[in-house]
C-alpha cells in the first residue's frame, strides 16, 4: 500500500472518529448521578468497543458489557442519546445499537449489513445514518426498523445534519481502484420530506464532520488531501450559499449555545503532534485559545465534547492501543477530574 496514503488514511480514522447540532438530550431521571455515555471505538480488527458510563462518583468502563452479557461489538462509531435510548453505531458488525439510557440494556440490534454504518442525527422522531455504500437510512423509533434510503451521488459519506427541512451530509473520501485515495469535496443536501438527495454544496477537499450553528449556517471540518491541499474549517450559509474560511482548521469540534468547541492537531517534520484548544462565537467566528496549560498532555486528543446542561468540557485523550483518558473541565478550563474509559475514545453523548 502506498505509504503516504496509509497515514493519510490513519490520520483520516483520527480526524474522523467522532455532527447537526446533536439533539438535546433527554433529562436524567429524578435522582440520576448520570453525567454522560463515552463510546470507545475499540481497535481495528479487536472486537472491543465499550461505552464507559460516567457518573457525578466516577466512571463504569464497561456498562454496556455488564449490563448485557457480551460486549459492543467491532469498531464503534457514534453515539447519540435521543428519546430515553442511546443509539450507537458499530459500523464493524454491521449494526446500530439501541440501549436503554438507565439500565444499559439493549434493546434492539438494527442490522445494516455490509453497509458500514458510520454517523447519525436524530430528527422529529428519526434517526438518519450515513453508511459506506453511499447512503443514509432512515430509521422510525417508534417501531425501531430502517424505513427507507436515499441513496447519494458523492464519495463515502460521513456526519450530517439538520438544518429547517434540508439533511446536509459530508462526502468524504474512498479508496481509488489503484488503490490510491480519491477525495470529494462537497456536502449533499436531502430534502427530508421526499428523502431524495436534491443538491450539493461545494466545500473544501474531504469534508468529514458537520454541525448546525443556527438555523442557516453549518460549520464543516474539511482534511485536506494530506499533500498540496490542506486542512480548513468553513461555515456556510445555506441562505445564499456564502462560505467563511476559518482561521483555524478543526480535526474535531462540538456547538453549545453560541460557541464553537474545538481543537487542532498539527504534526512537525518528525511527526510529532501540537494539539491546541479553541472556543468560538458564531457570530464573530474569532478563535480564542483555552486549555493552554494542557496541550501537552492532550497531544493525542480524540474527542471534544460539551455537556449543553452546565457547560462543562470533556476532552479524550486517546494514546494508541491504550486506554483513553476523560480528562473533565470547567465552562472556564479548569481541570475538575479526569477518568478512565476505553481504546480511541470518540465521543461523549449527554
Amino acid at each position: 500500500m502506498n505509504k503516504k496514503f496509509l497515514f493519510g488514511l490513519v490520520c483520516a480514522i483520527a480526524l474522523f472518529a467522532s455532527c447537526e447540532k446533536d439533539p438535546t438530550p433527554d433529562p436524567q431521571p429524578t435522582g440520576s448521578n448520570i453525567v454522560g455515555y463515552a463510546l470507545s471505538e475499540g481497535n481495528w480488527g479487536g472486537n472491543n468497543a465499550t461505552i464507559t458510563l460516567i457518573t457525578t462518583d466516577g466512571a463504569e468502563k464497561n456498562w454496556f458489557a455488564d449490563n448485557n452479557n457480551r460486549g459492543l461489538g467491532e469498531l464503534a462509531q457514534d453515539i447519540i442519546h435521543y428519546g430515553h435510548r442511546l443509539y450507537v453505531t458499530v459500523s464493524g458488525s454491521g449494526k446500530v445499537e439501541v440501549i436503554d439510557d438507565e439500565s444499559g440494556k439493549s434493546l434492539k440490534q438494527i442490522d445494516f449489513g455490509t453497509k458500514y454504518p458510520r454517523y447519525m442525527v436524530a430528527h422529529n422522531g428519526k434517526v438518519y445514518v450515513t453508511s459506506y455504500d453511499k447512503t443514509v437510512s432512515r430509521i422510525d423509533t417508534a417501531n425501531l426498523e430502517i424505513e427507507a434510503t436515499c441513496r447519494l451521488s458523492g464519495l463515502q459519506p460521513e456526519q450530517l445534519c439538520v438544518i429547517g427541512n434540508n439533511l446536509y451530509v459530508c462526502n468524504c473520501w474512498e479508496n481509488g481502484s489503484d488503490g490510491n485515495a480519491r477525495y470529494d469535496n462537497t456536502v449533499s443536501v436531502i430534502d427530508l420530506d421526499s428523502f431524495i438527495e436534491t443538491d450539493k454544496i461545494e466545500v473544501g477537499t474531504n469534508p468529514g464532520k458537520i454541525k448546525a450553528l443556527d438555523d442557516h449556517r453549518f460549520i464543516v471540518a474539511c482534511g485536506g488531501n494530506y499533500g498540496d491541499e490542506e486542512a480548513m474549517c468553513m461555515v456556510v450559509d445555506v441562505n445564499n450559499n456564502s462560505k467563511t474560511t476559518l482561521e483555524v482548521a478543526a480535526s474535531n469540534f462540538d456547538v453549545c449555545g453560541n460557541t464553537v468547541y474545538m481543537y487542532a492537531t498539527t504534526y512537525d517534520a518528525a511527526w510529532n503532534t501540537t494539539t491546541n484548544f479553541y472556543t468560538m462565537d458564531i457570530n464573530t467566528l474569532a478563535p480564542v485559545q483555552i486549555l493552554a496549560n494542557y496541550s501537552s498532555q492532550l497531544s493525542s486528543a480524540y474527542t471534544m465534547n460539551v455537556n449543553p446542561a452546565n457547560g462543562q468540557i470533556f476532552v479524550a485523550n486517546s494514546e494508541y492501543g491504550a486506554n483513553s483518558d476523560i480528562y473533565i473541565f470547567s465552562p472556564a478550563g479548569e481541570k475538575m477530574r479526569q477518568e478512565e474509559a476505553g481504546i480511541f475514545t470518540n465521543k461523549v453523548a449527554f
